[in-house]
């Protein structure tokens, strides 16, 4: 199983990779990864009560059951939300503001609320 350290090691990856591609053009992926990073940060926190869920359903099931993870279960959602309308609808495009939302909002919201637990 992944531990703490591999989930972290992936979401500096996934960064990496969202700093690297321009967001307006390529927005189903901007709010792709944002959302892939979240859900690492997530696992990345769960490794650490050696839970290591197999699914996103699984996953979802302990964003609404641990206290420490629900205060971010919206923000969650709504990068979940986004990813998969960009995955699963081909002609979906978000514009800026969207992205920066997703971001600075939703995804900074994860990350603040981890820190307190992980080495962020």
């Amino acid at each position: 199983m992944p531990s703490r350290d591999d989930h972290l090691a992936q979401t500096r990856h996934n960064t990496q990779f969202y700093i690297s591609f321009d967001k307006l053009t390529c927005s189903d992926w901007a709010a792709t990864v944002l959302f892939y990073t979240g859900l690492h940060y997530i696992d990345a926190f769960l490794a650490t009560l050696n839970v290591h869920p197999g699914s996103h359903d699984t996953r979802e099931k302990f964003v609404r059951q641990i206290q420490e993870l629900r205060r971010i279960a919206n923000a969650y959602f709504a990068l979940k939300n986004s990813s998969r309308t960009a995955r699963y609808y081909p002609t979906a495009r978000f514009p800026t503001q969207h992205i920066q939302k997703l971001e600075r909002v939703h995804l900074g919201r994860i990350r603040t609320e981890l820190q307190n637990y992980l080495p962020i």
